[in-house]
C-alpha cells in the first residue's frame, strides 16, 4: 500500500530542501502549490511505480491534481494488478 509518508518522502527528496519544512503536506495538498514541476511530479510517479513494481494509468496520472489523487491511482494500480495475480493462479496464493 502507498501511503501519504512514502509519498511525502518522495516529494521532500524532489524539492531537495527547496521547500519550507513547515509546509503541510496531506491528501489534500495540490501538487502544484508544493511547487513541483512536472518532470518532478512524473519523477515521483517513476519512484513508485518502481518501487512497488507497478505501472500507473498515464493518462489518469497525468490528470491527478492532489497528493490524494496520486495515492489513490498507485493503491488502485495495486489493486488492479493484486486482482491481475490472483486471476492468474486461480485465486490461490
Amino acid at each position: 500500500m502507498i501511503t501519504i509518508g512514502e509519498v511525502e518522502a518522495l516529494i521532500r527528496r524532489q524539492m531537495r530542501g527547496k521547500q519550507s519544512k513547515d509546509i503541510v503536506i496531506d491528501e489534500t495538498s495540490e501538487l502544484r502549490d508544493l511547487g513541483l514541476s512536472s518532470l518532478q511530479i512524473a519523477e515521483v510517479v517513476f519512484s513508485l511505480e518502481e518501487e512497488h513494481e507497478l505501472e500507473f494509468d498515464p493518462a489518469r496520472s497525468a490528470d491527478a491534481k492532489t497528493l490524494g489523487d496520486l495515492i489513490r491511482l498507485g493503491n488502485e494500480a495495486l489493486t488492479d494488478r493484486a486482482t491481475v495475480a490472483e486471476g492468474q493462479t486461480g485465486g490461490r496464493a
